[in-house]
């Protein structure tokens, strides 16, 4: 069949795939109409062109030689970039073109399989990010527990006057071993569950975890101060966003400067038609410049008074990242941190958003 024939161009134009069409010197005749849209390249710009300019030249360094030995067909992998700048992973396979039972030319078809690559990579990752909490997690969990243990048999054998001190530290073990479960919680959370869109007030949301959260540290006594302004409504992830302030502000408790007299924690947000901004600013022990860049990653430690899984702030970003959202971290050691966190606000896209 010519390929100029009407039946073949209605089927490859109405195709979402790319087809093109070469001479057996390789030299492009027909490119469909579908590499605009997907390559953002018009298709009159490579007719006449050598195939080996579009496609990398090494990967078909023997493509004639290999079509004309017949085996009749090539696959190969590769990527482009595409019309949003972003890389186009396709699988393209090409097939000898024939007259006669001679080879006239070559017909490649490039599908596109990014999201498929793109599936592929989260799933590799996610796979190895579970092995990594899986292992850590388990390792982490049995010192709460050995210890809790520990304290319990010390606590039968004293006088009953002194049963009291080692409660305390059973119950401190006990609310550390509860952290990390919570953690565990967010994190498979996060992984598993489609991002939802529903309405969401950002004041009584930040007013409840802090209700939560000074029950767990009633010994860090600390000011807060709210500066919050809602100026419209806000329709975001409920669940997600608590896993963020949660994180957030259970941190600038756990790492307030007890040297300090006037400790204090300042939570401001705003709410308009496009963002939620929020921050968090404390007078901690702040971080280290030298740790800045890898507080969000995951397992990491910044400080020796750090007695969770490291999870936490990697939950953070990874949770923001599902948002649409970012935060960012301005913090100087012995001075204290601030955290700014913008998350989209969601109002105008349909009920499920991921």
């Amino acid at each position: 069949m010519d390929w100029r024939d009407g039946f073949f161009r209605e089927l490859v134009e109405h195709s979402e795939d790319i087809h093109i069409v070469a001479d057996k010197g390789l030299i492009i005749r027909y490119v469909s109409s579908s590499v605009a849209k997907i390559l953002g390249i018009e298709p009159v710009s490579l007719m006449g062109r050598n195939i080996r300019e579009f496609i990398q030249r090494e990967k078909f360094e023997n493509l004639t030689t290999h079509l004309r030995e017949g085996t009749g067909k090539f696959t190969h992998e590769f990527m482009l970039p595409g019309a949003d700048a972003q890389m186009v992973y396709f699988d393209v396979s090409a097939s000898q073109l024939l007259d006669r039972q001679e080879f006239t030319g070559v017909i490649f078809k490039l599908n596109d399989i990014t999201e498929k690559k793109l599936r592929e990579d989260q799933l590799i990752r996610s796979n190895r990010q579970l092995d990594q909490v899986i292992y850590k997690t388990t390792h982490d969990l049995k010192a709460p527990v050995m210890s809790a243990l520990g304290l319990v048999k010390i606590a039968e054998m004293v006088p009953d006057g002194e049963k009291d001190q080692y409660i305390g530290m059973i119950k401190k073990s006990l609310l550390r071993l509860d952290s990390f479960i919570e953690e565990m919680n967010d994190f498979y959370r996060n992984e598993k569950l489609a991002v939802q869109r529903e309405k969401v007030s950002i004041e009584q949301l930040l007013l409840e975890e802090w209700d939560n959260l000074k029950n767990l540290y009633p010994d860090n006594a600390v000011d807060v101060f709210w500066d919050i302004h809602e100026d419209c409504e806000w329709h975001s992830d409920r669940l997600r966003v608590k896993t963020v302030v949660t994180n957030i502000l259970s941190n600038a408790i756990k790492y307030m400067d007890l040297q300090k007299q006037n400790r204090f924690i300042k939570i401001a947000a705003r709410v308009t038609e496009e963002f939620c901004d929020i921050s968090f600013e404390d007078n901690g022990i702040g971080i280290d410049p030298l740790y800045q860049e890898k507080i969000f990653d995951l397992f990491f430690r910044a400080t020796d008074r750090s007695q969770g899984t490291g999870l936490g702030l990697f939950i953070v970003k990874d949770t923001l990242e599902r948002l649409g959202g970012e935060v960012k971290v301005v913090s100087n050691q012995g001075q204290g941190t601030t955290f700014h966190v913008r998350i989209p606000n969601q109002i105008h896209q349909s009920v499920e958003i991921g």
